[in-house]
This record gives structure tokens, sequence and C-alpha cells, in this order.
């Protein structure tokens, strides 16, 4: 704030610093004190393009120093970045938050933005004013797109160096931080047997960084196949490290559309996606555990349908047979996700 008083006291601001944007939702907290879900890797992200393109911006916690903020720079604040819920408390649960005739101090409505992960619009203004980390719209029929922020891995991949395909393990990373994905049900895409009868075919063993479920632990411990090794919750640094020494990395079926696959490639390292669908023809229709990769193609994703056991070993040897390089899609590039913060 020093920073941005003392440029528009001078008149010497740089370009964008005499923009102003509020970071409202806890997941730019949560970024913050370095955890590192799906919804914080996007919000650290928002936060880096706004730095790499001179913005200031301020974080925010309450109602209350989102108001005084905004009163101090009432001109210069271009979006104010919340959760849903916020955004509705703000224009219909605090007297003292919007704009109204009543009230000139007020925020305008068209200000605030919803910080969402997923489709579905949850802002009084509409999809344009909600947020996405991701373009779903590609990956589905009949949805009002919501703005398509997005985000990128590339700065924290790309700091370290991709593994040679040499140096490699013959290991395969398996992408399940709970062991409960692995118990039967609807959204487990292999049964043990078919890591056994991959690990034989394709010569890898399989790895994985699981821990129990502290909402769900089963009654009985979990026992998993010869092939697959469990490391246990793994800090981050060694996560990534595993995960490039990897020679491919394989989706069971949950999480849904985790950032990790994108991760995964952009350190040379392919992905297994399983899905499934009605329909096999048409791949918007595709339930796949990964929404948008599932429109890739090999080398880099292989979308195999869950429970093909012949299909899971076939797709692991190919990957093998044809490695990558580091791999970061388009719009994923940190330059693309700072064209889209123009909006602000």
């Amino acid at each position: 704030m020093r920073a941005l008083l003392r440029c528009l006291e001078s008149s010497n601001c740089r370009k964008n610093q005499d923009k102003v944007v509020l970071l409202g939702s806890f997941h730019f907290r949560l970024a913050l004190r370095g955890q590192n879900g799906g919804e914080q890797m996007w919000a650290r992200s928002t936060t880096h393009a706004l730095r790499n393109m001179g913005y200031s911006y301020f974080f925010i916690s309450t109602t209350q120093q989102m108001v005084q903020l905004y009163q101090i720079f009432p001109h210069l604040v271009k979006a104010i970045i919340q959760e849903g819920s916020d955004v509705e408390h703000c224009r219909t649960g605090d007297e003292f938050c919007i704009l109204r005739p009543d009230h000139p101090e007020g925020i305008p409505i068209w200000k605030l933005f919803s910080f969402s992960f997923w489709m579905q619009s949850n802002h009084f203004l509409g999809p344009q004013w909600t947020l996405n980390p991701e373009p779903w719209y590609l990956g589905a029929t009949g949805i009002t797109p919501n703005t398509y922020l997005g985000y990128s891995v590339e700065p924290s991949c790309t700091s370290r160096p991709v593994v040679p395909h040499s140096e490699r393990h013959d290991q395969a990373y398996v992408m399940a931080k709970m062991l409960r994905f692995f118990l039967p049900g609807p959204t487990r895409a292999w049964s043990f047997e078919d890591y056994d009868v991959a690990s034989n075919a394709s010569g890898v063993r399989f790895i994985v960084g699981a821990g129990p479920d502290p909402w769900h632990d089963p009654k009985e411990p979990i026992v998993l196949p010869d092939s697959l090794t469990n490391l246990g919750r793994l800090p981050q640094t060694q996560f990534i490290d595993a995960v490039a020494h990897s020679k491919v990395m394989i989706g069971v079926g949950e999480p849904s559309t985790s950032p990790t696959p994108y991760e995964a490639l952009c350190l040379g390292v392919p992905f297994i996606n399983p899905w499934d669908t009605k329909d096999p023809t048409n791949r918007n229709t595709w339930l796949a555990q990964h929404g948008l990769l599932k429109l890739l193609d090999p080398p880099y994703v292989y979308n195999v349908f869950s429970g093909d056991q012949k299909g899971f070993a076939k797709a692991i040897k190919d990957a093998i047979a044809h490695p990558i390089d580091r791999h970061i899609l388009d719009r994923m590039k940190m330059t693309s996700v700072e064209d889209r913060c123009e909006l602000f």
C-alpha cells in the first residue's frame, strides 16, 4: 500500500500499479500458508499473474476490511474476488456493503466476482461474474460458460528440470492421496488384479503416496496388491520428485479434475485417464476422471475405459514406449493466464 500511495502522490505509477484488486476468497489465504489443493493452486496462480502484470492487490478476510479498502480507493478498485456466498451476503445481508441510492459509498455489485471451481454459476449477475479455473464448456454440452480465468502450473513446475527418461525408475505413479480410493465402488477404475496384470505386462511397479481418510476409515485395513507400494503421504517436494522419476501417472477414478495431471505432463509424464459412458463415440459424454484432459490423445493422455484390464495394460506399455518431453497446454501457460486477467 505504501508503494501505491507514493506512486499516486508522485504521479509515477508503473503500468497497472494504480489498478487495485481485492482478494477475498479464503483460498488466497490458504495458498499463502502453503496449501496445495486445486483451489489454492488456482489462487496462487492468479496472484502470480497479477504480480507479473504490475497490479496492486490486497488480501482481505472480512466484509468490513473489503468496504474500508474500497472506500480508500473507490475509483482504483477494478475487481473484488470472493466466494459466491460472500458476494451474496454483501448483496443482501449487509446494509453497508453494496452501492444503493441510500448508500452512495457502497461497492457496485458489478465489481464483485465469485471464485468458483465448478461449472455452476453462483453470482447474482450471472455466469460472466463467476470465475472458473477450467473452460468447462470445452468438455460438455448445453452449459452456459462462466468466465474462464484459468491457472498455470508453469512457474512451480519449470523450476525443476525434466528427469531424463534413461534416469527414471521402472515405476508408474498412482494418483491417490487416500487409501479409500482403492476400495470397490462406482468410481474405482482398476481392480487389484488389474494392477498385477499391468505390472507383469509392462515391467513397471506402481507406487502411491496415500494415507487414511480421517472422515472415512474402513473397518478393515486396506491391503494393496504386491505390485503396488504405498510410500505414505508425501511432502510436496518428495511427491513431485516421485512423479518426475516415473514413466507414467495413473488415474484411479478420484479425485475429479485434479491439477496433478497437468503437473505430470509438465514434468514429461503422460497420464492414464479413466472414463465411462453410454456413448463411446461422443467424447463430450465421457465421464472421465479429468473432464478436460479427456480431450487430449496419446502420447500425452491415454483415455482408457474404466475396468478394461487389457486396455489399461496396453496404455501403460504404450506410454512407456512413447516418452514425452515437458508439455504445457497453451491455455495454461502463464502468459495466457495474464492475458485473461486483463478483464480486470
